[in-house]
């Protein structure tokens, strides 16, 4: 018997899968927000810091639960779609020797290159010391962070999406617990740098136990994958690093181009550095919330794709992603005409909300864009079609670099000017993408 994915009806099928990622989503959203409400406390140099290490966290996330993860999905969904047990439990295997690896490998390369993109971003002073002193813990336990990316992973490739939304609210729930306990709020009586230390160590700890839940939801009956053999099959692991580190191609220029963007205003001052910092945080929460339509759709693609019903497949990537457009342009529509709502709940100083507001007020009319270039990204790791993602991905990153060349020639002058380029690279990467694949990897 194969995936109950195949042959059910789509409604349905898109609606249960999708509504506990998107709910997974908003929690992880949810993390994102309680934690730059509890470093609010600490003013804006906190704020600013976290602003220029924060970009480096979500290419973790994106690269263990968008990228590699992704591949991991649509590799679990094809071996159940194809009726492989054997397969997917080697899969499960294969994850969790690249999670520690991975996880391992990125820390190691954060805590010695860590505070040379910091300084170029802009940090200085006493805001590259808080940065330093938040990544240096934070990335020394990013292995934690990638195994409960890639086990998530898994449950999602089996269709298991209430179970990786229940171990996200673990994560949600124990960080906002022990941050009202252990993250102090009064700098003046305890320095930036141990409010920034504590929000890591609590981050950590937060996602420790998020591993135990995933671990238990693994191991609870109804779960079609099991821990079952110990040993490795390095085909398995090359297919999903080959299929994941091409997809990585696309994290890792989102968070360039996010690099950029962020460098280009922090020449404007530490307050742009913090309200931009942000403002872009709602952006890449957008990429939690596509990913809950867009895991449903690794699944359900990636199962008919296994089944060898590929027409269909195509067709439902579609659908999907019209979904993830319409719901993201939306949220990103309705928050430029209420940026208050974003930045006030979040910014502590009035300067620093006021740019926040700019940046959204500017940006948020063309989310759907984005949301169109990164939903036809997860629906292409069900179909193993990520090239031309990758290559608008990419084309993005160069549109807004050639902000530093505008700037050096005295073409950018104001921060609008950099705003408004990031939302032109926005539009063209989202209409490349769909032109790409409408007319070629998904031609008729």
């Amino acid at each position: 018997m194969g995936s109950p994915l195949v042959g059910a009806p789509l409604l349905p099928t898109l609606t249960r899968l999708a509504v506990p990622g998107i709910i997974g989503s908003m929690l992880q959203m949810a993390l994102i927000v309680v934690e730059a409400i509890f470093l609010s406390r600490a003013g804006t140099l906190a704020l600013a810091a976290v602003a220029t290490v924060f970009p480096l966290i979500m290419l973790g996330h994106m690269l263990s639960a968008g990228a590699i993860g992704g591949a991991t999905s649509g590799a679990v969904a094809r071996a159940l779609g194809a009726n492989d047990l054997m397969r997917a439990q080697s899969i499960l295997r294969s994850a969790i020797l690249i999670a520690l690896v991975g996880g391992a490998v990125m820390g190691t390369l954060v805590t010695a290159f860590g505070p040379i993109f910091f300084y170029w971003v802009g940090a200085r002073d006493d805001v590259l010391m808080a940065a330093n002193e938040y990544a240096r813990i934070v990335f020394f336990g990013m292995p934690l962070v990638w195994l409960f990316n890639m086990l998530c992973s898994v449950l999602r490739g089996a269709g298991a999406m209430t179970r990786a939304a229940l171990a996200t609210a673990s994560v949600v729930i124990v960080y906002s617990f022990l941050g009202v306990w252990l993250i102090p709020g009064g700098v003046a009586f305890t320095g930036v740098n141990d409010t920034m230390s504590a929000a890591a160590y609590v981050l950590l700890i937060a996602y420790g136990i998020g591993i135990v839940t995933v671990l238990i939801l693994i191991l609870w009956p109804g779960q079609p994958i099991r821990f079952i053999g110990y040993g490795i099959d390095w085909s398995i692991v090359g297919a999903l690093l080959r299929s994941g580190l091409l997809a990585g191609t696309q994290s890792t220029a989102t968070i360039v181009y996010s690099l950029i963007a962020t460098g280009l205003l922090g020449r404007f001052g530490v307050e742009w550095l913090a309200g931009y910092g942000l403002a872009v945080r709602l952006e890449l929460v957008m990429v939690p919330i596509i990913f809950g339509i867009g895991s449903a759709l690794i699944a359900i693609v990636g199962a008919y794709a296994g089944a060898g019903q590929r027409a269909r497949a195509i067709e439902i990537a579609w659908r999907g992603t019209l979904a993830n457009i319409v719901i993201v342009g939306a949220i990103g529509l309705t928050i430029a005409l209420n940026a208050n709502w974003w930045c006030g709940g979040l910014g502590s100083a009035e300067e620093v909300v006021a740019h926040c507001s700019a940046t959204l007020q500017i940006l948020g009319p063309f989310y759907g864009f984005f949301a169109a270039g990164l939903g036809l990204y997860f629906a292409s790791q069900g179909l193993d079609t990520l090239g031309w993602p990758v290559v608008g991905a990419l084309l993005r990153m160069l549109i807004v670099a050639t902000g530093l060349l505008w700037f050096d020639f005295g073409f950018i002058t104001t921060p609008n000017d950099v705003l408004w380029l990031v939302a032109g690279a926005m539009i063209f990467y989202g209409l490349f993408v769909v032109a790409a694949l409408r007319f070629g990897a998904w031609r008729p």
